[in-house]
């Protein structure tokens, strides 16, 4: 199938979606669009642009429920991700990328859905970090840039997010606690095998603690595997609210690609991330300040050394409205041994072609609105 092809099915299922919005109440659309300029500059480098998902990736989806008596119900979501600054679909042109899932949610025991859904793993990362995926702080914006053909995520469960072929549940909030879990068939077998994951929140007097681990495997035992663990949790104090989070993530894995591909010249990469952040808010504006601690433990057969690094980060949200926000900030992380590490700006990681420094700090200044629906 060619891509006019491809994108003349997309269109369609959109306007059948649609149809179906329209004759069914308990379906809703809903999206959001964010666009973003900044500033990136490494070593004498630097590269000025526009692009979309400063501070959460740009989408438009739809989500329904049909009430099956008796507290149980079926829902369902179709949610596709959108490139705001040319128009395309995001997650490598998925029709739905960011999420396709139908499943059963019953008020006492909790949802079960299959499809391709978020990890557990991330929804623990977006409670502990202090911009929540916003600009050059959120974890998300960090990536290791070796040369124009070779970037590397420092924490590749992070960035992707999503597994395909997955069975999720959700349970019910228990006296503030909530449990999620997550099994993904390794359906893809030249490539990646099956994955799996967990979590565990608790939400009382202030708190969101959280921790969860997700694990990816390759397709068989020689190929080794991702694995990840993130803990921590905020506390609202009302005039500010607290961050503190450890994420750790060790790849071995060999014939694994793309957003998961290890670092180039470890036998296994692994690095530890400790976050201390704050959000402090001013009526409808608020600031935001977080330092992170970036500790390369990788196993290197070339260009050893120590590459750990400072990350700081300040930034702010002005609210226009409850639907529309202005965001803004600035972000720096220190280079040494070859390190090379890049500051994106939220979803929007730093083009490959800006090759990070080995020695030199790499920065981000950058600027952008949001409006949800």
């Amino acid at each position: 199938m060619n891509r006019m092809s491809k994108h003349a099915v997309a269109c369609a299922a959109m306007l059948c979606v649609c149809g179906v919005a329209n004759a069914q109440s308990s379906v809703t659309m809903y999206g959001r669009m964010d666009a973003v300029m900044d500033s990136l500059g490494s070593g004498g480098a630097s590269v000025n642009r526009q692009v979309s998902g400063g501070s959460a990736g740009s989408n438009l989806g739809f989500r329904g429920m049909e009430d099956l008596g008796g507290g149980l119900a079926a829902v369902f979501r179709l949610e596709m991700g959108i490139n705001l600054n040319d128009g395309t679909f995001g997650q490598g042109g998925r029709a739905f990328g960011r999420e396709a899932s139908v499943g059963l949610s019953d008020a006492s025991f909790g949802t079960l859905q299959m499809g391709r859904l978020p990890t557990p793993y991330y929804t623990v990362q977006s409670s502990v970090d202090a911009f929540v995926w916003e600009g050059a702080g959120g974890l998300v914006a960090l990536t290791r840039n070796v040369s124009p053909a070779t970037q590397r995520q420092v924490l590749p469960m992070v960035v992707s997010a999503r597994q395909d072929n997955a069975v999720n549940y959700v349970s019910p909030r228990w006296a503030g606690i909530e449990f999620r879990g997550q099994y993904s068939f390794g359906q893809n077998s030249a490539t990646i095998g099956r994955g799996y994951g967990a979590s565990a929140s608790y939400q009382a007097s202030g708190f969101d603690l959280s921790a969860g681990f997700q694990r990816q495997e390759g397709p068989d035992d020689a190929a080794g595997k991702v694995s990840a663990m993130a803990v921590g949790g905020s506390y609202d104090a009302r005039f500010a609210k607290f961050f503190l989070g450890t994420t750790v993530e060790k790849n071995s894995c060999a014939t694994c690609s793309g957003a998961i591909a290890r670092m180039p010249g470890a036998s296994t990469s692994e690095f530890r991330l400790t976050n201390l952040g704050v959000r402090v808010p001013f009526g409808q504006f608020t600031a935001i300040a977080q330092f992170t601690r970036v500790n390369d433990r990788s196993g290197y057969t070339s260009l050893t050394g120590n590459r750990d690094a400072n990350w700081i980060s300040l930034g702010g949200d002005y609210d226009l409205s409850k639907r529309t926000r202005l965001y803004f900030g600035v972000g720096q992380i220190s280079n040494k041994n070859g390190s090379q590490y890049v500051l994106g700006t939220g979803t929007a990681q730093a083009p490959a072609t800006l090759v990070g420094s080995s020695s030199g700090s790499s920065r981000n200044i950058y600027m952008g609105v949001r409006h949800n629906f």
